[in-house]
This record gives C-alpha cells, sequence and structure tokens, in this order.
C-alpha cells in the first residue's frame, strides 16, 4: 500500500465529510489505484462512528455505495455494500480484549462482478451469469483465526472459457462447510458439502447434467499435508464413491490415495464418462448393462494395487459385430507381485458367429498378462487359445497367442452368417499371432481345412483391428477343393471336379475387398470333371448369358451334364473394376473359362473383360455384357 491520504472536512454536531484515498494497493497479482472511499454525511462521537452514504470507487475496475457503522462501547463494526440494484453484502465484526468473531452475509450477488477478481482469465473458465446468497461466519484469538463457515447458493451459474472447452448453463448449487483450529495445536479439521441441483457443464470431452449430485470432504490441514478423510461424491443414476488420500504440500504430490466404487451402474459409466474417449474405436457405439465395483491404491502417484469386481455384465455392439453376455469377473492386481483373476462369460457372439460358456483364469503379473490355455466353444466345435502373453508398454498393449479351431460344421457357420449354404466342416491350425499396438500379424502359415480341401494364408496381417475402418491383407492359396460340396448346396448347379484358388495380394478396407489378383484353375489329377446345364449358365454370366440360350437351341439341350477338361477364371480387382480372364491368357477379345472335353463336351468363351466389382457380386447370375460367351 503506498501513499494514503486522509481528507476531513468537520461541519457541526460532530459530522463533516471525509474522504481517503490509497495511491496504489498490491495483493498477490493484483494492483489498483487511487482506490477512494468518501462519505458525504460522516457521524462520529466518543461511543460511535458512521456513515449512512459512502462511496467507493476503483478506476476502471469497481463502484457501489457503501455504509459504515462502529460502535466502541459494543465494539462492533458494520460495513454494508451495495453493488447494484437488489444486491447487497454485510460485513458485521465484534471483538473483546481476548477473541473477535464475524459474519458476512450475502444477498444476491451477481457472479459476473466478481468474475474480475479471478485469476489468470485467459485460461480459467469465467462466470458469466448467477447469482450467489448466503454468509460466511469466522471467529479468532488476537490476530489468529480460530474457526469460519460457511453456508451459500448459487442460482442460475454459468461459465466459459474463451476456447469454449470448458462450459456450464443453468447451474444450481448449494456450498456448506467449515473449518476449525485444533486448540494449542496448528492442525485444521475441515469439512464441506456441495449438492449440485441442476444444471449443465461440458469439461472437454465429457458432458454430465445435474440432478442431486453431492460431494462431501472432510480431512486435516497441518501446514505442509492435506489429508482427506472418508469423502465421498455420489453421482446420482451412477454410483456412490469413497475416497481418502494425503496431497504434500511442499512436494506437491499425492503421497497417498485411496478410491472405492460399489455398484456402480455401467450403462451410466460409460455414457457420461468413458464414451467420450472411446470414439474412433470399435467401443464407440456399445450398449452396457450390469454393475461394477472396484478399488484403488496410489502411492506417491503411482498406483500400487487395483481390484475389479464385474457383475451381471453384457456388452452390445449397436452394429451387432459382437456381444458378450452375463459376465462376472474378479480381477485383483498388484504393481509388485502376482494375482490371477477370474472371468466367466455365458454366452455371446463376434460377426453373428455363436460362442458358448467359457472361464478364463488369467494370471497377473505387474504389466504381463498371461493364460495358459482356453478352449471357447463356437457352434458346433471349439476354438483354442494357447499360451496367450500379453504386456503393456509406453506405446500399448503387446500379445500374442497360437491355438487351433476344431471341426465345426459349414452349415451351421453358413446359417450363422445368414450367407448361401455350404456343406462340410471347417478346421485348421493356428500359428503365433501377434498384436504391436497397431497391427495384427500372423508369424507363420495359418492353415484350414475346407470342402475336403487345404487353405493356407500367408503373410496375414490386420491393421487398426479395433477401429472403425480394420484393413486386413494376405496371400492366400487354396488346394483341391471339391466343387460338388462347394457347389452343392448353392443354387448354382452341379459341378464334380476339384479347384485350386490363389488369391494374391488381397486387401479389404473394412472387411470390403478393394484390391487382390485371382486365378481360379483345375486341380491335376484323375477325378470326375462333369458339369449341368444350370451351373454352365451361372458360370458363363460371367462373361456373357448366352449359353443357355445355345444350349436350348441345339441338340446338346438334350443333355443334363456335360463333360469339361478344364475350368479357369481370373480376376484382377483394381479401383473397383475386376478385369476378367480365363485358363490361358489368350487375345484382348476373348477368353476361355470351360474348356470341353470328352463325349459331350462343351467350351465357354467369354468377352467381357471388364466388370464393376459390386454389379459383378450382385448381378452373377445376370446378364453383365451384350457381348454372349459362344458355346461350342
Amino acid at each position: 500500500m503506498k501513499t494514503v491520504l486522509l481528507h476531513f472536512v468537520s461541519g457541526s454536531d460532530e459530522t463533516g465529510e471525509i474522504e481517503i484515498v490509497i495511491g496504489e494497493f498490491k495483493a498477490q497479482d493484483y494492483i489498483w489505484k487511487n482506490i477512494r472511499l468518501s462519505c458525504s454525511d460522516f457521524q462520529y462521537g466518543r461511543t460511535t462512528m458512521q456513515c449512512e452514504k459512502g462511496y467507493v470507487r476503483i478506476p476502471e475496475f469497481i463502484a457501489f455505495p457503501v455504509a459504515l457503522h462502529v460502535f466502541f462501547d459494543a465494539q462492533t463494526l458494520i460495513i454494508k455494500g451495495f453493488p447494484a440494484k437488489n444486491e447487497s453484502w454485510e460485513v458485521a465484526l465484534e471483538w473483546n480484549n481476548t477473541s473477535w468473531q464475524g459474519i458476512v452475509t450475502i444477498h444476491n450477488i451477481s457472479l459476473d462482478s466478481i468474475a474480475k477478481w479471478f485469476p489468470d482469465q485467459e485460461k480459467t473458465p469465467i462466470p458469466g451469469n448467477g447469482r450467489v446468497s448466503g454468509n460466511v461466519s469466522f471467529s479468532g484469538d488476537g490476530v489468529d483465526l480460530r474457526s469460519a463457515a460457511m453456508d451459500l447458493s448459487v442460482e442460475e451459474l454459468a461459465f466459459s472459457d474463451r476456447d469454449g472447452l470448458h462450459a456450464g448453463e443453468n447451474i444450481n448449487l448449494s456450498l456448506k462447510g467449515g473449518i476449525n483450529r485444533t486448540p494449542h495445536q496448528s492442525r485444521w479439521h475441515w469439512h464441506g458439502d456441495v449438492y449440485w441441483q441442476q444444471g449443465e457443464v461440458f469439461w472437454q470431452p465429457i458432458y454430465m447434467v445435474g440432478s442431486d449430485h453431492y460431494l462431501n470432504l472432510q480431512g486435516i490441514f497441518d501446514g505442509e499435508t492435506i489429508r482427506l478423510m472418508e469423502s465421498t461424491v455420489k453421482l446420482n443414476g451412477l454410483g456412490i464413491f469413497h475416497f481418502t488420500g494425503i496431497f504434500n504440500l511442499l512436494r506437491k504430490q499425492l503421497s497417498t490415495f485411496e478410491l472405492k466404487a460399489d455398484g456402480v451402474r455401467l450403462a451410466a459409466l460409460y455414457e457420461q464418462l468413458l464414451q467420450p474417449f472411446l470414439r474412433n474405436t470399435a467401443l464407440a457405439e456399445i450398449q452396457l448393462t450390469g454393475n461394477v465395483d472396484w478399488l484403488v491404491r496410489m502411492e506417491d502417484g503411482v498406483v500400487q494395487s487395483l481390484q475389479i469386481d464385474l457383475d451381471e455384465v453384457n456388452i452390445e455392439d449397436a452394429r451387432n459385430r459382437f456381444a458378450f453376455h452375463r459376465i462376472n469377473a474378479h480381477i485383483p492386481w498388484l504393481f509388485e507381485g502376482a494375482t490371477v483373476a477370474d472371468i466367466s462369460i455365458l454366452s455371446g457372439h463376434v460377426l453373428s458367429i455363436p460362442l458358448g460358456a467359457v472361464r478364463v483364469p488369467l494370471e497377473l503379473n505387474q504389466f504381463d498378462i498371461f493364460l495358459p490355455q482356453v478352449t471357447l466353444p463356437v457352434l458346433d466345435g471349439h476354438l483354442k487359445l494357447e499360451n496367450f502373453g500379453a504386456k503393456y508398454t509406453e506405446d500399448g498393449w503387446r500379445w500374442k497367442f497360437n491355438g487351433g479351431l476344431s471341426p465345426i460344421s459349414m452349415e451351421a457357420l453358413t446359417s450363422a452368417l445368414q450367407t448361401q449354404p455350404m456343406r462340410g466342416t471347417l478346421s485348421g491350425y493356428i500359428p503365433e499371432v501377434s498384436f504391436d499396438g497397431n497391427t495384427v500379424s500372423v508369424n507363420g502359415v495359418l492353415q484350414l481345412s475346407v470342402f475336403d480341401g487345404s487353405v493356407v494364408m500367408h503373410n496375414l496381417k490386420l491393421i487398426e483391428p479395433m477401429g472403425l475402418a480394420p484393413h486386413l491383407m494376405t496371400d492366400i492359396a487354396m488346394r483341391n477343393l471339391d466343387l460338388e460340396l462347394l457347389t452343392g448346396t448353392f443354387s448354382f448347379g452341379k459341378v464334380e471336379g476339384r479347384v485350386d484358388i490363389d488369391v494374391l495380394n488381397l486387401e479389404l478396407a473394412n472387411w470390403v475387398p478393394v484390391h487382390f489378383d485371382a486365378h481360379l484353375f483345375s486341380s491335376p489329377g484323375s477325378y470326375s470333371r462333369r458339369i449341368s446345364q444350370a451351373a454352365i449358365e451361372n458360370i458363363s454370366a460371367l462373361g456373357g448369358k448366352g449359353a443357355v440360350a445355345a444350349i436350348q437351341r441345339s441338340f446338346l439341350r438334350f443333355f443334363e451334364e456335360f463333360r469339361y477338361a478344364e475350368i479357369g477364371w481370373r480376376c484382377k480387382l483394381r479401383l473397383d473394376i475386376c478385369y476378367m480372364g480365363g485358363i490361358d491368357s489368350e487375345s484382348e477379345s476373348r477368353y476361355t473359362l470351360i474348356q470341353g472335353g470328352g463325349i459331350p463336351a462343351i467350351t465357354v468363351i467369354g468377352y467381357n473383360r471388364e466388370v464393376g466389382w459390386q454389379e459383378l457380386i450382385s448381378r452373377l447370375q445376370r446378364i453383365t455384357s451384350e457381348n454372349e460367351p459362344i458355346i461350342q
């Protein structure tokens, strides 16, 4: 404080005018200049001093009328302020030789005027609306504060920061609390209660609506540490959270902290807190039901132990890509030491493929997870996973496993996937599969048995498997597939024989083909090679529809089946266009799909070299070109 000037003009009968000017006043980061307190009806006497029409002015900051009353005999001071119409505050102070006490009464004070006192207004959310009423009481001995208490209500609060990342509207709060010092000690016992009655808050990226939420804080302050004692947060519709802790002010570190939650509703937890952080992942559109309990203990800012218990939890993807039902789990974890988690799932499905009940005993050792073996029922077979290991690193999770698939019915599988029914079984061996935080890779050859033949997948990679648009790349070699099994249950017609299929440089984006080089050709060896008229019609649709018409116009219409020597088809998919070919490399104008052989024999030649991929899929059994195949 610098340059205090007092100007007093005495009148009659102990009255007069007084003006006090403070040249400069500094408090922390604030500096105010030329502060003026004036009173035009100043009254004074041996036992009283008062001013009913005073005024306080801080240039370019604030100005308002005040009233002052001092009663020396009663040792009482009363100051009243009137910042605006229908707004007021009052400070009443009483003292004696050993102690003092006071109370601040606030009535309908506008919070946007208080915002001028807020520090760091570039980053701090500033009130733009709202009013506060209530009182703050305090008492002390000499120059020391002994106790204080508050009971305030805030109505229609609105706030925001300059970037719009933190904002609130129409908020009603009730604030109660108190602090008192232990006699002859430097320890302070304190408590506070916040009732959030209504309003909306957006705190990037979380949005919450207030409706009878409650916060209770209590603890001890000894000058060096703040100790939280049995504090509680109740979020209406979500759950109750209990916490304790110690914050070291000298080190500015949370020395210990414990958070316990019982019966938290997962649906509300996901919608209000988790979903904003899961955008652009496979968990962005899920529905959760069930409850979760947890207990977290921290020391020196590091989590030392964690326990999570799931009770009858259900997870369902809004796009129906996956679902898991009746999950129950007990998951203990220690920063130092090994534990075993017990997880059970009653049922579920992935891509419409049903999964049976499974129990998973996970071995946890700090940030390492190990599962020796688990068998998951899939349709009428089993998926066995072995040597599953996962580890958390600075770059995220890494994991790997190997296993196998016991035979499952193709009829059941295609029924679950709602595709054309197929016969036979599917089984296979799964080599080591690993995940590096972004890509799932098969470190070896993935082998499957299907249609009485074999399928081998090389260089299999799945990029961003949990993203909204996963990307798959692989090379596939299929050998000695039974055509009768492959086509017999389609509305395709009967084909006897064996085929090999190579699909090189296959790329799927969000499970849709965007690139590949495919080649289908007859397997080597001696076996029956016969084809029906219905099958000829569908195969010829790749290059035109004229096969059936030609058959009907010739004596060949009297035959139900024909012999062939070789079948071949090629497709190079580029930019949603299939560039087609047949058995051999032929001229630009034609290619052979079926090479006749024996009696009766038939040869199908196509001319349609370029077909849109979606058109080929949707119109496989329809005309794709005006150019008709030639049947010889």
